[in-house]
């Protein structure tokens, strides 16, 4: 293999590796000191609405929940490609942080993406 293209390889290796910790890292600051709790999808409506920032488009979730004896409406950080009102009625677990504005839907989807993006780049760092 030319020594060219094993120079690309391996720097899109090194590139793979700290995209997937930049992943975890974020995901994990996001939910660090937040209480995981159990929530009912409300409605699925577009963000733009009720988002303060000028073009945050995509569908999220309007979410209930109760804690500490009061009950909440939140929307969820997804940013969705269509409308999803087949979930409304459905349970979903959250992690919810006083001090945001938005919840954290549980799901093992950045740390499905981060182990597939470190996989790939172990797999162009040691490519021969």
């Amino acid at each position: 293999m030319p020594i060219q293209l094993m120079i690309v390889y391996r720097v899109m290796g090194a590139l793979f590796l700290v995209l997937a910790g930049a992943a975890l890292w974020e995901k994990y600051r996001t939910v660090r000191g937040a209480v995981l709790l159990p929530g009912r999808i409300l409605d699925c409506r577009k963000g733009g609405r009720t988002s303060p920032r000028k073009g945050a488009g995509g569908y999220r979730y309007l979410v209930e929940i109760h804690t500490g004896g009061e009950r909440l409406e939140m929307e969820t950080n997804d940013s969705l490609w269509f409308n999803h009102n087949s979930r409304k009625g459905k349970s979903v677990l959250v992690w919810y942080k006083p001090g945001r504005p938005l919840l954290e839907r549980k799901s093992p989807g950045t740390e499905l993406l981060a182990a597939g993006m470190a996989a790939l780049g172990v797999l162009l760092l040691f490519l021969q």
